[in-house]
């Protein structure tokens, strides 16, 4: 899949300073080494880890640090090439950034260059909804997740869309370390039945477990929970971000997903009400997943 602005951007004219707060409709005028410059030292939006966002003016924000990827950002350009609403991606970069670990040595980071979204996090919003305000809002959750699981995704691989230059892929239901990367479904399968035999080898369930069978594959979020949801300003609909842990995956991760990524206040409640309105057919899948807990944890190399 093809970046927007992958290539090196022209250099900037010396006479004439650079912009300080780059528009989307000039981005291609600001040279990489402006943007990191702005990026090390603009105004953080957010910051977890090693990752940061970071206002680059009234339009666009930059994304980068050691834990971002390429396929992060191959999977965001693919969700709103089929129509989802997540943030326009305008450049996507790799580039050599100060290693805040170890000072005075550097590490090569991906950065990703793309629309602010003005609005409210529906982590912060959630509380002071009424109760029909709110089933409104998980009813449309229900109806995103329903809508990126029927759309079709196979030809474009598994895992993080565009590959993930051999590095293991992230997510709840993979070790702390990540797993694969997979080249087939029935690679996928067989590692997660491994897991389910370490398990069972160990005490830890029954001989007689259902076994895991992947049948199908969704673009998946991986991490679909109030703190990524921005309700937009104006439109009221709903952006998805975040999508460091999306990709390709069999049908039924998100469900899984759902209550695994329950960390903020109000999570469990909101997922709760997103459950709802969501078909129950995925039940067996988060059961089982839940089950090799084990496998994924202290069994992780095993």
């Amino acid at each position: 899949m093809h970046f927007p602005g992958e290539e090196s951007a022209p250099s900037v004219q010396r006479e004439k300073s650079p912009p300080t707060h780059p528009r989307s409709t000039d981005i291609s005028s600001v040279s990489n080494d402006e943007l990191v410059r702005i990026f090390c030292s603009g105004p953080v939006l957010y910051e977890f880890g090693d990752t940061k966002v970071v206002r680059l003016s009234e339009e666009l924000v930059i994304k980068g640090g050691p834990c971002m990827t390429r396929g992060e950002a191959e999977t965001q350009i693919l969700a709103a090439n089929l129509g989802f609403r997540v943030p326009n991606v305008h450049r996507v970069f790799r580039h050599t950034l100060p290693d805040i670990d170890f000072p005075g040595r550097s590490q090569e980071c991906w950065l990703m260059i793309m629309d602010f979204i003005p609005g409210v996090v529906l982590e912060k919003l959630w509380p002071t909804l009424d109760q029909d305000a709110q089933k409104n809002i998980a009813k449309q959750v229900a109806q995103l997740i329903q809508e990126l699981q029927s759309t079709s995704v196979s030809k474009y691989g598994l895992g993080p869309v565009g590959g993930s230059d051999g590095e293991p892929w992230n997510g709840p239901f993979f070790t702390h370390y990540g797993a694969g990367p997979f080249s087939t479904l029935s690679d996928m399968e067989d590692w997660y039945n491994h897991k389910l035999d370490v398990s069972i080898r160990l005490r830890r369930l029954p001989e007689d477990t259902p076994r895991f069978r992947f049948d199908a594959v969704a673009l998946t979020h991986q991490d679909i929970a109030p703190r990524n949801i921005i309700i937009q300003e104006g439109t009221g609909q709903l952006i998805l971000i975040d999508w460091s842990m999306g990709g390709i995956y069999p049908v039924g991760f998100e469900q899984a997903a759902l209550s695994r990524q329950c960390v903020g206040d109000w999570d469990a409640e909101s997922v709760d009400a997103v459950l709802e309105f969501l078909p129950q057919g995925h039940d067996r899948l988060t059961k089982l997943l839940r089950k090799i807990a084990y496998g994924l944890t202290t069994g992780a190399f095993l």
